[in-house]
């Protein structure tokens, strides 16, 4: 992580053990971005399903992303998310951290500020959990 990040970088790691992950947000992590680093596992993608983003989650590859975005965690090239496909498959381990949206971090990733009015993308906004479009 960039020298100029490690200070917005807030306490306390989580770890997260799944088999694949349906689409959801993460809604709840206010005025942060989220992290995660993949430290253990097969190779899987990272999906945002809106912007159509796919990203490599193998062991050692690491992603930083608005937890308000409806993301999924697929097998490399699957298109949706169906929970029979990962009953038996092994286990991906992340260790997920947040950055404090001060800033320093809005500077980094390019953020301006909040718009006054327009629709606001929370917890309590459905999300088809197998394709990650808004219900």
């Amino acid at each position: 992580m960039p020298d100029e990040l490690r200070a917005s970088l807030r306490p306390g790691f989580e770890w997260y053990a799944c088999r694949g992950a349906f689409f959801h947000n993460d809604a709840h992590y206010a005025d942060a971005l989220f992290g995660a680093l993949c430290a253990g596992g097969p190779s899987r993608e990272l999906v945002f399903a809106r912007p159509g983003i796919r990203i490599a989650a193998a062991p050692g590859d690491w992603a930083i992303f608005d937890p308000f975005e409806p993301h999924a965690l697929l097998d490399a090239g699957a298109a949706r998310y169906r929970r029979e496909d990962y009953l038996t498959s092994a286990a991906s381990l992340f260790i997920g951290f947040e950055l404090r949206l001060d800033e320093v971090t809005r500077r980094a990733f390019g953020i301006g500020p909040a718009p006054e009015r327009g629709a606001v993308l929370s917890s309590q906004n459905a999300v088809n959990a197998e394709t990650g479009k808004s219900c």
